[in-house]
């Protein structure tokens, strides 16, 4: 039997909650409110509070999400170790116990995903092929400082000796704007040139 993935992720998501929460053990008598922080929201696989507070499922138990997009794992951090998110969501679990070896007050309650995919890449055209082409003249993107993918920035020049600059680029959008701009634009969108 074939399960569904969405499902199975609003359903672990739904489990986060309640645990976080507290409310595992008897169901909440009244709307309750929670705060969640979610980098990149919107990706793939961080859309399970958004779906689950879309399609009503969060509200059956009575709970009330107020989700709020960050551009990174980094960023996603911040709030919930100063208190004002109650949980966070799309962090990796390098960014998260990077945090809390350096003393933040935060622990992993339920993994989504075992891994992702992360990967860096060039423009075709590109007179690098391998890490070993980086130089000091290049830059290196990651999303947010505190991320898995600045984590791997860093082991990619502390292990493999990358000499790129490490540079913090944001979410997706801004990393594949940055990194691939439109030659020309018409109304304000991207056309491609002949």
């Amino acid at each position: 039997m074939k399960s569904n993935a969405g499902t199975n992720v609003l359903s672990t998501f739904l489990a986060l909650v309640l645990a976080g929460a507290g409310f595992a053990a008897a169901p909440a008598r009244a709307q309750d409110h929670l705060k969640v922080a979610i980098g990149q929201i919107n990706n793939w696989e961080n859309q399970a509070p958004t779906l689950g507070q879309d399609a009503g499922i969060f509200k059956r138990h009575n709970l009330v999400l107020e989700n709020v997009g960050t551009q990174g794992a980094g960023e996603t951090l911040q709030p919930v170790i100063s208190g004002s998110a109650d949980l966070g969501a799309g962090v990796g679990a390098a960014g998260v116990m990077r945090a809390f070896a350096r003393g933040a007050p935060v622990r992993i309650l339920l993994p989504a995903f075992r891994g992702g995919d992360l990967f860096w890449y060039v423009k075709a055209d590109s007179p690098l092929k391998t890490v070993k082409d980086i130089s000091a003249s290049n830059t290196i993107a990651y999303s947010t400082s505190g991320s898995s993918s600045n984590n791997l920035v860093l082991a990619f020049i502390d292990e493999l000796g990358a000499k790129a600059k490490p540079t913090a680029t944001g979410g997706p959008a801004g990393t594949l704007t940055r990194s691939c701009p439109a030659r020309s634009t018409s109304a304000g969108r991207p056309r491609r040139s002949a």
